[in-house]
């Protein structure tokens, strides 16, 4: 994150990782629930499973664990499933439902965040607007709002999508990487389960729609 030196994960990067997270979530818990099964609980399983995800496709994806130290922090609680060795670290907690970072190899320094991932299942705008407001202020390469909801729904005249976009816009410093992800439950506005995808730049008046799963 500093002008000094080049990222050790760009915007771009960030968002194939958690593209490709979200769609592995897709898959994994489709058939069983939907975020709004949960929304009330403070340790949704959505949201640690899509940190598990993330933490499974950065290891894939990103190596590097000699130099520096991935790390993906949430609100984990207990971890289901059989997990490979991994050289992310997956910890618990954070200011943020879901974020990724990047250590020095000894934990003397943090390097950067390339991402950070506002999972508000709750698609309703009062939750949604804080939401993109929190993500506004943060620092990271990526700022990433996931929900459960549908894009198009209108919002004082303008579809649900480009209202998240404008207020992360709204607080936000300008040509700033933005992903949108919305999802549709078995019988939604989607033809099939899954995330709809967005990227966004703040300060541009257009959202780009994306090949999700």
């Amino acid at each position: 994150m500093s002008a000094r030196r080049a990222s050790l994960v760009d915007a771009q990067q960030a968002s194939q990782c958690v593209t490709a997270a979200l769609n592995a979530l897709s898959d994994r818990r489709a058939q069983a629930d939907a975020p709004l099964d949960y929304a009330r609980r403070v340790r949704n399983p959505w949201t640690r499973d899509l940190a598990v995800e993330l933490a499974l496709e950065i290891d894939r994806a990103c190596p590097g664990f000699e130099t520096h130290r991935h790390e993906v922090a949430a609100k984990m609680g207990p971890i289901n499933r059989a997990l490979p060795e991994l050289g992310v670290r997956l910890a618990e907690g954070g200011p943020y439902p879901v974020s990724w970072r990047i250590y020095a190899p000894d934990d003397s320094a943090l390097l950067e965040q390339p991402c950070v991932i506002g999972a508000q299942w709750r698609g309703q705008w009062p939750h949604l607007s804080r939401t993109c407001d929190d993500l506004a202020q943060t620092r990271a390469s990526l700022r990433v709002l996931a929900t459960q909801a549908d894009p198009d729904r209108d919002v004082d005249g303008m579809a649900l999508a480009t209202a998240c976009a404008y207020r992360i816009s709204a607080f936000a410093p300008p040509r700033e990487p933005v992903l949108l992800a919305f999802y549709a439950p078995e019988g939604g506005w989607r033809s099939q389960a899954g995330f709809s995808l967005y990227a966004y730049q703040t300060g541009e008046r257009t959202l780009t729609p994306l090949a999700s799963g």
